[in-house]
C-alpha cells in the first residue's frame, strides 16, 4: 500500500476538465507533434485521480512498489533515496513537472525511493494498471503514453549527462536558468544534494555568481 493510502489524505473526487485537458496538451513539451482527441482526453481523465498532500507527507516510501506516474499541478515534490543513511535528492519537481520512479514503475519491484512533498501539493496521478488497460484499447492513448515515457527518460538522461560533463557551477547555472523559482523555494541542503555538492560549495557558488 502506498504511503498516501495509509493516511487520511485529501483525495479529490473529480478533476477540473479545462485544467486537466490543458495539462495533457502541454505535458509532452514543445516540439512534440501529438494532439489527443476529445474522446481520448476524456478516457484518460476518467482513469486518473487528483490528490492533495500536506507539506512533509509522502506519496511513496522505500519498499513501496510504484503504481503511479505523477504530475505536479501545484506545489513542490522531492524524490530521494538513502545512501549510508544520508538522503540523496534525485529529483525536484514543481508546477508543470511530471515525475516517475521509473525503475520500480516498469519492473514492479520494491522501490528505494521516497517521494515527499516540500509544500502543500496537488498531484495528478496516472495508475499503471489502468493506463496499460487504456493503451491496450486505444492506439492514440498508447502513442501518447509512449511519448510521455520517452520525455521522462530523456530528462533523466539529460540530468545524468549534466552530472558527468558539467562542473558544479555550470549545473547550478543551468538550474537557475531553467527553474529560478525552484532554487528560492527549496532548502539549500536539498539543492546541494540535487546538484551533487556540499552546502558549503553551493554557498560559494552562489556568492560567485551574484
Amino acid at each position: 500500500m502506498f504511503a498516501f493510502e495509509r493516511k487520511n489524505v485529501c483525495v479529490m473526487e473529480s478533476l477540473d476538465k479545462v485544467l486537466f485537458y490543458g495539462f495533457l496538451n502541454k505535458a509532452l513539451g514543445e516540439g512534440v507533434d501529438m494532439t489527443l482527441s476529445e474522446e481520448s482526453k476524456e478516457l484518460i481523465k476518467s482513469y486518473s485521480r487528483i490528490i492533495r498532500l500536506n507539506k512533509g507527507e509522502f506519496l511513496q516510501i522505500e519498499g513501496d512498489v510504484s503504481r503511479y506516474w505523477g504530475y505536479v499541478s501545484e506545489g513542490l515534490v522531492r524524490i530521494y533515496y538513502l545512501r549510508h543513511d544520508k538522503e540523496i535528492t534525485e529529483q525536484l519537481s514543481l508546477e508543470g513537472d511530471g515525475f516517475l520512479d521509473y525503475e520500480s514503475f516498469f519492473s514492479q519491484s520494491p522501490s528505494r525511493r521516497f517521494i515527499q512533498m516540500l509544500e502543500p501539493t496537488t498531484l495528478y496521478l496516472f495508475p499503471r494498471l489502468e493506463c496499460e488497460e487504456l493503451c491496450n484499447k486505444n492506439t492514440e492513448i498508447r502513442r501518447y503514453f509512449r511519448l510521455l515515457t520517452e520525455v521522462v527518460l530523456l530528462l533523466k538522461k539529460k540530468r545524468i549527462q549534466q552530472t558527468i560533463f558539467k562542473s558544479a557551477k555550470e549545473r547550478y547555472q543551468i538550474l537557475m536558468d531553467e527553474k529560478p523559482n525552484l532554487v528560492l523555494r527549496v532548502p539549500s541542503i536539498y539543492v546541494a544534494s540535487y546538484l551533487g555538492i556540499t552546502p558549503e560549495t553551493l554557498s560559494r557558488i552562489r556568492s560567485s555568481v551574484k
